[in-house]
């Protein structure tokens, strides 16, 4: 009766130093990745390489989110862009907030693409009022994702390119 009892015991002990092994050697594999290329950035291949020019055309998007203040209320939106290619942006847009629609407005903006295919976009919604994004762009730029970043808003979708 004693083995039956203490049966989950040694079998959670099997368990643990398996874990314990399995870490220890991801742990190792990380360290001699690191001691052989010196680096703990992740290295994006040249062939991966973006830069303004990688947006470029017409982008369709849909999403939807949260304003978070006092109460959290619900928004989606939907449109369409045009990506320049050299760094600014320009679209039309409807937008919901709790059930209230905002007919289709134009907005212009900005934005920046890295070589590793990161980057921000400023959208100008209303004068001297912006919203801002952190961009995760395809290196072939055709579909990029974006996560709003100006506190008491939660949203983040992806655009896809429809033209050139």
């Amino acid at each position: 009766m004693s083995s039956l009892i203490s049966w989950p015991h040694r079998a959670r002990g099997r368990a643990v130093r398996r874990a314990a092994i399995l870490v220890a050697a991801s742990v190792l594999g990380v360290t001699g990745t690191l001691a052989l290329t010196g680096s703990s950035a992740a290295q994006v291949p040249a062939a991966n390489s973006c830069n303004n020019a990688t947006l470029h055309g017409q982008y369709i998007f849909a999403g939807d989110g949260w304003q978070v203040a006092s109460t959290t209320t619900p928004l989606a939106f939907a449109g369409s862009e045009r990506f320049d290619g050299t760094g600014a942006v320009s679209g039309i847009a409807t937008n919901s907030s709790n059930g209230v629609i905002s007919p289709a407005s134009s907005f212009t903006g900005s934005y920046t693409v890295q070589a590793n295919c990161t980057g921000k976009l400023t959208i100008n919604v209303a004068p001297g009022v912006a919203v801002h994004f952190d961009l995760y762009v395809a290196p072939s730029g055709d579909q990029f994702r974006y996560i709003q970043t100006d506190p008491g808003s939660v949203s983040a979708t992806t655009e896809h390119r429809v033209s050139s």
